[in-house]
């Protein structure tokens, strides 16, 4: 009969075993989850050569709206050959995110003859990559 009662420090032992077997389990978890994190961030860094990701730039300056005005006028003229006075181009920002972007552009018509088109064109930055039509909304575009 003394065979068949149980040994108290048997199964304190094999209690004890399994706590420590499950608080390894977690530490192992923890340990390759922060593994990961690490080789992401030296990923990021060889790939892009920078820590800080591309929506922390802050918002655009004068030459990123003029940038983009450019790609929102060049589908309206009737010229694929567009010459814009990159040096003369007027700039203002109406609100945290609006920009006011006034300049000229030189175009050629179907004959040949030189037409200069001036224009007013209205943008709003919505966030994301700065050189990226797509991030930009157009609120108005008046040329003459």
């Amino acid at each position: 009969m003394a065979n068949d009662l149980p040994n108290n420090k048997t199964d304190q032992y094999l209690k004890e075993k399994a706590a420590n077997k499950k608080k390894g389990n977690k530490a192992l978890v923890v340990f390759l989850f922060l593994i990961f994190i690490v080789i992401s961030v030296v990923v990021k860094i060889t790939l892009t050569g920078s820590l800080k990701p591309d929506f922390f730039k802050g918002l655009p300056g004068s030459d990123d709206a003029y940038t983009i005005a450019k790609e929102f006028i060049r589908p309206t003229l009737k010229s694929s050959s567009a010459n814009f006075s990159d040096t003369k181009y007027q700039f203002g920002k109406q609100s945290d995110s609006v920009y006011v972007i006034q300049s000229s552009v030189e175009s050629r018509n179907d004959s040949g003859d030189k037409i200069n088109t001036e224009f007013k064109i209205v943008l709003k930055y919505n966030g994301g990559q700065v050189d990226k039509q797509k991030n930009w909304t157009l609120i108005d575009l008046s040329q003459n």
